[in-house]
């Protein structure tokens, strides 16, 4: 691609990639490159080549002359993508590995722009400790792993009512020397999720709802 074109590719890849991860397209619904390109303030084909990279990740459906159409996950999908999730987190853990950010290091307050929602707390975390690895080849895997549970992770609140404590136990294991300690932690956060996935698919693939009044 060239030098010229890279920036949109880019921008328009950042752009489709956190509408995925936060549920902005409807569950099965195809996505226009023409109305992406006029929200983004990007032409057609950066916009295309990003919907292209994203089918080839496994985020979108290719239909062949249909267009890209968004994936809606069963609930053996998504139990099994919060194994993935599971086991990569805890190969960034293994003791063995340096780590990459400054030992000791806590992160007590959420990064900017998780603000107060737990879930965005979390999310921001995991990609934090898997960053610590120093494996650009775990981090890669694990964002595309968390845009595909990005819907499913938003559907949370109705089904688990305690996730602000949740949080708050995860993020107090920031530190960087604790690494070794998080374990536990991740297991039930995980494996807590595989026990709700066939209703955490329902809540996250039902589709578009009304408004609350």
């Amino acid at each position: 691609m060239p030098a010229g074109q890279a920036e949109p590719f880019h921008l328009a890849l950042a752009g489709l990639r956190d509408r995925l991860r936060e549920g902005g397209f409807a569950p099965g619904a195809r996505i226009a490159a023409t109305e992406v390109a006029d929200a983004l303030r990007l032409s057609a084909t950066p916009v295309r080549e990003a919907l292209s990279r994203l089918a080839g990740e496994g985020l979108l459906e290719d239909r062949r002359g249909q267009g890209f159409f968004v994936r809606a996950l069963s609930g053996l999908e998504i139990a099994d993508l919060f194994r993935m999730s599971l086991s990569q987190l805890l190969i960034a853990q293994d003791s063995h590995r340096a780590r990459a950010s400054r030992r000791g290091e806590t992160a007590c307050e959420p990064r900017e722009g998780a603000g107060a929602d737990p879930v965005a707390q979390v999310e921001q975390l995991f990609v934090d400790w898997v960053a610590e690895a120093g494996s650009r080849t775990l981090s890669v895997t694990y964002r595309t792993l968390q845009i595909q549970l990005g819907p499913v992770r938003r559907a949370e609140p109705a089904v688990i009512d305690d996730l602000q404590a949740e949080a708050d136990e995860l993020r107090a294991l920031a530190g960087a020397d604790l690494a070794s300690a998080r374990g536990p932690a991740l297991r039930r956060f995980h494996l807590r999720r595989v026990g709700l996935a066939d209703r955490l698919a329902a809540l996250a693939y039902r589709g578009p709802q009304p408004p609350k009044v």
